[in-house]
């Protein structure tokens, strides 16, 4: 029976319920989990920082997606709609009329309806972007008229063109009738071609000149009605004799002194000339002693031989003589 009863009996390392703990008394119960004092503090904020993290990454995520679904049932375009902006006059019709050209209409690939609008001279660029709802999206970047041109084609009307700082023309739509009409007209030129196939002999040199006036010297560029290309000999910029004749609008001078009619300009040396005449007082030439005559042309392209190795710039005052 003894042995039996070894086998069988309870174990004393084995549960017997809460009066077997006695191992509790040796742990003290109440222990602080968390360390007293500023340390102690910081510890449990960081312990509990990604949680707290997760619940606003949550909720945010919840307010993103209830709002981009609560302006997609509330403000969402029609089929078709189009946000437009541009540097120039091209109005939204243009556009419309360009999108809507195909069976497909708004559907259209976007990369076809850049092509389309790109094909027009009056556009520089165009970036065309399709947001997820439909809507296009098309900036355009409009080419810088500096010119005007009248061109008689083939059949029909005499027509006005407007010239771009690159020397391309096109038919400036959306163009204020004032905007045109303030624009100084290239004359006395030779052109081949019509429309936007036209080209213009010497405008390579004319059409740079006119940018850097009308950026540069804008004043100037104001009292200007006119460029003959008469004399502008095109790629032989460096030719004696070839230049650029300017026309100055009567009404821009005062009327108690003799007229400036016209300035002309060498073409292989504007740029120095231009920057010359910024600095001279026109005015006062023409008030000196000895100005006898109604009317005068200033040449800005006569050179003081004087030093023959680096000629200076002299501008000189003409009388006008009847052509």
């Amino acid at each position: 029976m003894g042995l039996f009863e070894d086998l069988f009996r309870k174990r004393r390392d084995a549960f017997m319920g809460p009066a077997d703990r006695d191992w509790r008394a040796l742990v003290p119960q109440d222990v602080n989990r968390v360390p007293e004092g500023e340390i102690g503090r910081k510890r449990a904020v960081r312990s509990k920082l990604p949680t707290i993290l997760a619940v606003g990454f949550f909720l945010v995520l919840v307010g993103v997606l209830w709002w981009a679904v609560d302006e997609s049932v509330t403000t969402a375009p029609a089929a078709g709609s189009l946000r437009y902006k541009t540097d120039g006059f091209l109005p939204a019709d243009f556009v419309n009329k360009i999108v809507a050209n195909g069976p497909e209409g708004f559907a259209r690939d976007v990369r076809s309806i850049k092509a389309d609008l790109e094909a027009d001279n009056q556009v520089v660029a165009a970036d065309v972007r399709r947001r997820g709802d439909g809507t296009l999206d098309v900036a355009l970047r409009e080419r810088l008229a500096v010119a005007k041109i009248a061109s008689l084609p083939a059949k029909g009307a005499l027509q006005v063109r407007l010239v771009a700082s690159d020397g391309q023309t096109f038919a400036g739509s959306g163009y204020p009738e004032q905007a045109i009409r303030n624009l100084p007209e290239i004359t006395d030129s030779r052109t081949t071609g019509s429309d936007d196939k036209m080209l213009i002999e010497g405008i390579e040199i004319a059409a740079p000149f006119l940018l850097a006036v009308r950026t540069t010297y804008p004043n100037l560029y104001k009292q200007w009605s006119a460029v003959s290309l008469r004399d502008c000999f095109g790629a032989q910029e460096d030719s004696p004799g070839s230049n650029l004749r300017v026309t100055v609008r009567p009404g821009s001078q005062p009327m108690d002194r003799p007229a400036l009619v016209e300035i002309i300009f060498s073409t292989a040396n504007w740029r120095n000339e231009l920057a010359l005449l910024a600095r001279i007082n026109v005015d006062e030439m023409l008030r000196r002693p000895g100005t006898a005559s109604q009317a005068y042309v200033l040449k800005m392209s006569i050179q003081n031989r004087t030093n023959a190795t680096s000629p200076i710039p002299e501008p000189r005052l003409v009388p006008l003589t009847p052509r």
